[in-house]
This record gives C-alpha cells, sequence and structure tokens, in this order.
C-alpha cells in the first residue's frame, strides 16, 4: 500500500501567522470588553423586571383565588435586613419569612432568593398587606403599591413599581430608570 501526498501550489501554509492571531486576539478582546458590562447591566435589568413582573402575577392569583373560592385573598411582604418574601395567604399576619403561609397545600411565594440585588418596599392602606375579597375582587381599604428597587450599594439604579387600585386592578409604572418600557408613575 503506497500513500501519495499531493501539494498544490508552491506549499501547503498549515496554521496561523503571529500576526493573524494577534489582530484576532485585539477584536476578541475590545467585542469582550464591551460586551461583558452590557450583559451584566442587561442581567441586573432582568432581576428587577422579574420581581415586578412576578409580583404581578402573584397579586393576579390572589385576585382569582379570591373570586373563585368567595373567600378574601391576603398578599403578604415581609422583610428582615436585606431578605424579603411575598405570599398569599388566607390571612394579614402570615410570615412568610418564618411560617408556611400555603392554602390548601398550595404555596405561592416570591423570596430574595430569586432577585439579588433587589430590594422591596411594600406600601399598602392596610400596612405590609393587600386584600382582595371574595365578592367582587375589590381592594377596599387595602389599596396602594410594591416597590422594587435595583440597589448599587446605598444607590437606587432603578425603581419599578407594582399598583393595586380600589377596584383591584393593576398597573406596573416606572419611578426611576428606564427598565421594562413601563409608563412613568
Amino acid at each position: 500500500m503506497r500513500i501519495t501526498f499531493v501539494r498544490f501550489g508552491k506549499g501547503l501554509q498549515r496554521g496561523f501567522t503571529l500576526l493573524e492571531l494577534l489582530v484576532t486576539l485585539v477584536i476578541l478582546s475590545i467585542v469582550l470588553g464591551a460586551g461583558v458590562p452590557l450583559m451584566l447591566d442587561m442581567a441586573k435589568s432582568m432581576r428587577l423586571q422579574g420581581a415586578a413582573q412576578d409580583t404581578y402575577a402573584l397579586l393576579q392569583y390572589a385576585r382569582s383565588d379570591a373570586l373563585r373560592t368567595s373567600e378574601p385573598r391576603f398578599v403578604v411582604w415581609d422583610e428582615s435586613g436585606s431578605d424579603w418574601c411575598a405570599a398569599v395567604a388566607v390571612d394579614d399576619d402570615c410570615d412568610c419569612l418564618t411560617e408556611d403561609c400555603s392554602i390548601n397545600g398550595v404555596l405561592r411565594q416570591i423570596n430574595s432568593a430569586d432577585y439579588t440585588g433587589v430590594s422591596v418596599n411594600a406600601a399598602f392602606s392596610g400596612g405590609a398587606h393587600t386584600r382582595f375579597d371574595g365578592m367582587r375582587g375589590l381592594a377596599e381599604g387595602n389599596a396602594g403599591s410594591v416597590s422594587y428597587q435595583l440597589m448599587d450599594g446605598a444607590t437606587v439604579e432603578g425603581e419599578v413599581r407594582v399598583v393595586v387600585s380600589l377596584l383591584g386592578r393593576l398597573r406596573y409604572c416606572t419611578a426611576s430608570g428606564d427598565f421594562g418600557n413601563y409608563p412613568a408613575c
């Protein structure tokens, strides 16, 4: 058995020259140098938007569950340092940081572990909770808002709010920053 090697032209070049390799590395470092900070900012923005969207869904669930069961439902917020949580509960004194607020074995809850760097401030007429009645899904006497802030140390980079009206309707708005194309508060 005989193996024959064929050469094309004046010689077969293998590999890259040093200049080609250096140009490739310079271009790659420029792209990565600009892209990594943008990706980190986008990840922070997504955490803030995710907290607001999950809260919106949690509030919608509480309202629809109140209407379905004809019983009032509460959404409670609890904080301890940088840890916070929000949960759907049957009463307003459930502490979702230390208790199981599940209803019939179903736990509807969000917490700070999923949203690092995001702090919360719940401000409702009744305190750190809102209540939806079981007859019409209203939040009479329990309207207000929950604000999620993206923190960089002590500086607020952005704030998104979920507002609950007296009629139990929900809406998003942006108090500061440009996150999620929400209207201004």
